[in-house]
This record gives structure tokens, C-alpha cells and sequence, in this order.
């Protein structure tokens, strides 16, 4: 129950675990703790990045609370703090609606909304945390409060992308949902002329319509002791499979993909794109290309992923393209200011328990060199819900202007910093 999504933190283990199944419970173990000096922190998921859910105190964990309930007439959707995402694909289908949701079946709602919430919906609807109606909350001083427009105002701005832990323990969200129909899915997977691929890619998307939401990655790839670089594409499109076909044509004039485009439902379709999510050991660096992907930036990624710092079992650079209805948002009016971004950027890296600490060394120092080599060519911040251990200047990185009024929130909700841990709204 205590073990982390990220396995790099599995010795940590919590003093005590309270599973809560309301919000009573939460209010409970919150002023348990403070009383006794105990440190705490809020676990839902469990995928915090940098292991911000484990601890050696109080683990106060709202799994349990995975209640749900719909409002025909407003299509408001009401989730407990506990719920996953393998509670909306549960549940929404038979509503035909969904809101911006993730791929990863294990992955927090709280955690997903909280820090802004990236998916293929976001183009075209905006981040989960734009789709945040109300939220109910527990307070480091035991309050359980409604936060919404017109209650606890501050609160609720902070809760659409300040990102979770900070302020309280949410122990409910309401969502406004959107209608779904039909759509395309698509996973499609280059071998030849990666970088031509990459850049023809980055180029054809940059122009595709608000409908589009894809994920576009270079993997590297050994066989028989042979490297090579693999461009994946991943997503989905409000429209046909002509309509992506047309949006990719400079790409097959390159080369012709395998895998797979399927026209289909909306939510059959996310079963081709779900991902179970199990824990591994990874790391995980982000930032925001607040530009197109140019060819500076694609030239600086195959520099990198050429290199070979020693086996590993995956290290892939990967893009989740932004703008569109995530721009259309001001950077001050929530939380969430990366509303200048076209792409979301990650360098990552997994391993197994087995891999000799030397190559994960090398291999961490390769990741490291290679973001700093691309922090300069994309201009953005990072993101919150890819939690940073390693990150320099991270409250610039993560908050940006919107620093400021989150500490002073920060100081008037939760003065004794009960909620803390190592990059905290100070």
C-alpha cells in the first residue's frame, strides 16, 4: 500500500498510514498529526515524480474515497479525492461525455488537476484545472471547505495548477464534462530517417487543428547490439482518418509508418491509448517549448539521443503538444502559467532494479547535460505535475509570475507549513 509509483523511493516507509473515507476522516488525521508533532502528506496516486508522496510520518491516504456521482442537467461530474483515472474511463462512457483526462489508468485525479492536467483533449477543451468547477478541502487547521468561484476564491484559483500538497487535501472534485461521439485514434511508429521524421512531424502538427492531440517521440532502440532511433506518434482527432492523413502527408512522403489508425467511438478508442501506469524506477525532466519545435530544436535533440551513456532499459525524448484552448486562458488567471506553450517536453529515462548503479549514473548525467541543452531552445518553464528534484530555480521554473500570490496564499492557509515538502510553495 506504501509503495510509490516511482520505485527509486520505495525505502521510504510511512510511520502509520490513515485511510480516510470521507473528509471527516482527513480533518482527523490532519490535527492527529499536528498534535503530535507528526509529519504528513497527502497520497492519492502515488506518482508524485520525486517520491513527495511517501514519508517517514503520517501517509494520510484518500484511495478509498472514490465516489461519483452526475448531474444530467448541468453535466457536472462530482469525484471523490481518491479517484484515478480508471474511474473516468469507468464511468463516463455510458454518459458519453469526459473531461481532459490522462492515459495513465493509476495516475490521481487530484494529482492531474491539481498541477494543470495534460491530455489529448487539451487543445480543444483546455487543461483538466480549466474544467474545474468546485473542489472541497481540508485545511491545515482541520476547516473543510467548499472552493469555487464564489467561495474561498483565492483557494480555488491556486487549486487549477499550483499542483497538490500545497494548500490542503482535497477530498472532492467537480468537473463541467463535454459531450463525445465519434473520433480517431492513431499509433503510428517510424525506423527510418528519424530525424527527417521528426521534423517533418513537428512541422505538420504545428498546423493541424485544435482537434488534434498527439504525443510525438524519438526512442532509442537496441537490437542485437545495434542502436537505433525509433519516432513514435501517438493521439487522437475529432475527425476522420482522411482528415490525419492529409495533416501527415509531408510525413509518409518521407517514409510510410506501421501501427495502427482506427475510427471509432470516443471512449473504445481510449482503450487503445490507456496505459496501466506500473511502478518502475525512472526520472523524469520537463519543460515548455513556449516556440515551434524549429530546427535548432530538433537538431539539439539527435545530438543527444545519438549518444550512448551505457544500456538502459528506456530513455526516450517526448512532446505533448500544447496551445490552441490551453493558450486561450491568461497566465494570471489561474494558477497554471504556461499559457504561452506549443509543446510540453520530457527526457526520460527507466531502469531496472538490476541496472549496475554506474549506468544509471552515467546515464542521469547524460539526461542532465541534455536538459540543459534544451532549457535555452524552449524558453518555458517546467511543469509541476512532472515534479523535478533535480531542477535549479524551480519556483521561477514551475510559477513564473504567479509565484508571489501563491506564497501569499500560502502564508494565510497554511502559516505553520503543515504541508510540506522539499519544493513547496514556500
Amino acid at each position: 500500500m506504501a509503495l510509490p509509483n516511482n520505485l527509486r523511493y520505495e525505502s521510504v516507509l510511512p510511520a502509520g498510514i490513515a485511510l480516510c473515507a470521507g473528509a471527516d476522516d482527513v480533518r482527523t488525521s490532519i490535527l492527529w498529526a499536528r498534535r503530535h508533532g507528526v509529519p504528513l502528506v497527502a497520497r492519492s496516486g502515488g506518482h508524485s515524480y520525486a517520491g513527495y508522496s511517501t514519508t517517514t510520518g503520517l501517509m494520510i491516504d484518500v484511495a478509498m474515497m472514490r465516489s461519483f456521482s452526475f448531474d444530467q442537467g448541468t453535466g457536472v461530474a462530482t469525484f471523490g479525492g481518491g479517484a484515478r483515472n480508471s474511474e473516468i474511463f469507468a464511468k463516463f462512457p455510458p454518459l458519453r461525455v469526459a473531461i481532459t483526462h490522462g492515459r495513465c489508468a493509476s495516475v490521481g485525479v487530484a494529482g492531474l488537476v491539481l498541477g494543470g492536467g495534460i491530455g489529448f483533449n487539451m487543445r480543444a477543451r483546455g487543461l483538466t484545472c480549466d474544467q474545474l468547477v468546485a473542489t472541497e478541502m481540508v485545511t491545515a487547521d482541520g476547516a473543510i471547505l467548499t472552493v469555487s468561484p464564489t467561495e474561498n476564491q483565492e483557494l480555488y484559483w491556486a487549486c487549477r495548477g499550483a499542483g497538490g500538497g500545497n494548500f490542503g487535501i482535497n477530498t472532492a472534485f467537480h468537473f463541467q464534462t463535454f459531450p463525445v461521439g465519434s473520433l480517431t485514434v492513431y499509433e503510428l511508429a517510424w525506423d527510418d530517417k528519424p530525424e527527417d521524421i521528426f521534423a517533418a512531424l513537428t512541422a505538420a502538427l504545428e498546423r493541424a487543428p485544435s482537434t488534434l492531440g498527439c504525443k510525438v517521440t524519438a526512442e532509442v532502440k537496441s537490437e542485437n547490439g545495434r542502436h537505433g532511433i525509433e519516432v513514435q506518434l501517438l493521439g487522437q482527432i475529432t475527425g476522420t482518418k482522411a482528415e490525419l492523413l492529409e495533416i501527415l502527408q509531408p510525413v509518409y512522403a518521407i517514409a510510410t509508418p506501421s501501427g495502427f489508425i482506427e475510427e471509432t467511438t470516443y471512449w473504445r478508442g481510449q482503450q487503445s491509448l490507456i496505459e496501466a501506469g506500473e511502478p518502475a524506477y525512472y526520472n523524469e525532466r520537463s519543460r515548455f517549448f513556449d516556440q515551434s519545435f524549429d530546427d535548432r530544436a530538433v537538431a539539439t535533440v539527435f545530438e543527444w539521443m545519438v549518444k550512448q551513456p551505457g544500456a538502459i532499459r528506456s530513455r526516450r525524448f517526448s512532446i505533448f503538444q500544447t496551445g490552441k484552448h490551453v493558450n486561450v486562458v491568461a497566465p494570471a488567471a489561474t494558477a497554471f502559467v504556461h499559457r504561452r506553450s506549443h509543446w510540453v517536453s520530457t527526457i526520460a529515462l527507466t531502469w531496472t532494479k538490476s541496472t549496475p548503479a554506474n549506468v544509471v549514473a552515467d546515464n542521469l548525467g547524460w539526461q542532465t547535460e541534455f536538459y540543459d541543452a534544451i532549457v535555452p531552445i524552449a524558453k518555458g518553464g517546467a511543469y509541476q505535475n512532472f515534479i523535478d528534484p533535480n531542477l535549479k530555480n524551480w519556483r521561477a521554473a514551475y510559477y513564473g509570475a504567479n509565484l508571489t500570490r501563491l506564497e501569499s496564499i500560502k502564508q494565510r492557509v497554511d502559516p505553520d507549513h503543515v504541508f510540506a515538502f522539499p519544493e513547496a510553495i514556500p
